[in-house]
């Protein structure tokens, strides 16, 4: 029997909820009309789900919210209120509601929201209290640091509310795997996740992707074409690097969140469009404001929750268990031994900066297991480049070979390392890669087929 405590200063309120939840079973009810007595209650009785209102006196609903969190963190709870707004909603979400619903609502909108929520509760309990079990399990995103722990908790109270969120952090920090567990987490999990990025589609195709098109509408359009909005519609709405978008298409994309609709190249029919909206960008998008490359309007419409992902660098202990993560799977992967790195690896894994962050992890790592040999992975075989000393330059064991095969190894340690750091801090892009290195896209071919990197890794 799940035990719920609904806080509402309205009598009519309570026995309303009352008569609704009766007809659910497995419920236990308390009742409370004065919420000072809820927080005394709070501190001797556990429950598994709390409702409360969110404008009550002479304790607020979000006082109510926070004595819930203080004395059993894992409890969810439901915000209601009668005067709903997206500034009460956020506020409610910041503090740490599971969901807010405006008065009034449905039964069938109710029993959802409660669904959900001691469902995301039952998952907890089974977990148990290993971080790395829970959260494979929830959306494989591998971590121990307690600010990864705490934007897992932000993203399963935020998940369930129907509201844009901005995630920002450096490339390769995992952000679309955030946007993932987001959609997965959310009542629109059911219906299709689309990612887009915004930096890898050309300018001249990025409406037609995004609206689509009708027959003749330009050259080449021989038929029409539902736009990626459309497949999107119900679930979630995937932009990544939201940053590189140009400014004609930002007030396109301004207009369908402002009005929810939509409308094919070539076309004249409104298209209504359902769809949440989560972006990512690893550029900083108030000082692109300021410089007038991005729109303040649209801006505020996507931060309404944001999520900053931080760096590998800023939360070392996420280092180890990110590496053996990556070493088990590639072992499973090729039906081998299991592997382990030595001691001297693991210190120099911690050591290093890792400027492309998890992604330049995984290449690394893959690149480690195929070559070396045995089932210790010896510091040698990590083509760790510097991070700054001169005397770690030279990565493995080629003080021993002669000169002119030694130079040939460290030739291609550095050019192995320096590509795929510069592949890590584009997000694989070979333009950009390309001019931050100073060579031409051929050249930047050339290196990749040389040393079998494929660009998609």
């Amino acid at each position: 029997m799940k035990q719920l405590l609904i806080v509402d200063d309205e009598v009519e309120m309570t026995n309303g909820l009352k008569k609704i939840l009766s007809k659910k079973e497995g419920l236990s009810l308390t009742l409370l009309n004065d919420s000072q007595q809820a927080l005394e209650i709070l501190k001797h009785q556990r429950f598994d789900l709390v409702l409360s209102d969110l404008k009550m006196v002479p304790v607020s609903g979000i006082e109510v919210l926070k004595a819930v969190h203080k004395s059993h963190p894992d409890t969810p709870v439901i915000m209601l209120s009668g005067y709903g707004s997206i500034e009460t909603s956020v506020e409610a979400m910041r503090a740490g509601a599971f969901d807010f619903l405006e008065k009034p609502f449905s039964s069938k909108k109710l029993f959802e929201v409660i669904d959900r929520a001691l469902n995301l509760s039952y998952a907890k309990a089974e977990t148990g209290d290993d971080s790395t079990k829970m959260e494979e399990k929830i959306g494989g995103i591998i971590y121990q640091s307690r600010v990864i722990g705490e934007l897992i908790s932000l993203v399963e109270r935020v998940a369930p509310a129907n509201m844009n969120i901005l995630i920002t952090g450096e490339s390769g920090t995992g952000k679309e795997l955030f946007a993932r567990l987001i959609h997965k987490l959310s009542a629109r999990s059911t219906h299709t996740f689309v990612p887009v990025n915004c930096g890898a589609l050309p300018e001249n195709l990025f409406e037609s992707e995004l609206f689509g098109h009708e027959q003749g509408a330009f050259t080449g359009a021989s038929k029409t074409k539902p736009g990626l909005l459309e497949f999107a519609n119900h679930g979630t709405f995937f932009l990544d690097e939201i940053g590189d978008l140009q400014m004609n298409m930002q007030i396109k994309l301004l207009r369908m969140l402002e009005e929810r609709t939509i409308r094919r190249v070539g076309g004249r029919r409104e298209i209504d469009i359902d769809v949440r909206v989560i972006a990512a960008t690893n550029k900083d998008l108030e000082k692109a404001v300021k410089e007038n490359t991005f729109r303040q309007d649209l801006f505020y419409r996507l931060n309404t929750i944001a999520i900053h992902i931080p760096p590998l660098r800023e939360r070392k202990e996420d280092i180890l268990p990110l590496a053996n993560y990556f070493l088990s799977h590639l072992a499973r992967q090729e039906g081998g031994e299991p592997r382990r790195f030595s001691p001297e690896a693991e210190e120099a894994l911690v050591d290093y900066d890792w400027p492309g962050n998890i992604r330049e992890m995984q290449n690394l790592i893959q690149r480690a297991f195929y070559m070396a040999t045995g089932q210790v992975i010896q510091k040698q075989s990590l083509p760790l480049p510097c991070n700054g000393n001169e005397d770690n330059f030279v990565c493995g064991d080629v003080m021993h070979m002669p000169y002119h095969q030694a130079k040939e190894a460290v030739l291609e340690q550095f050019e192995v390392a320096y590509l795929k750091h510069h592949l890590g801090l584009t997000n694989n892009n070979i333009s950009k890669t390309a001019q931050r290195c100073g060579l031409d896209r051929r050249s930047i071919h050339r290196l990749l087929k040389k040393y079998k990197i494929d660009e998609k890794d």
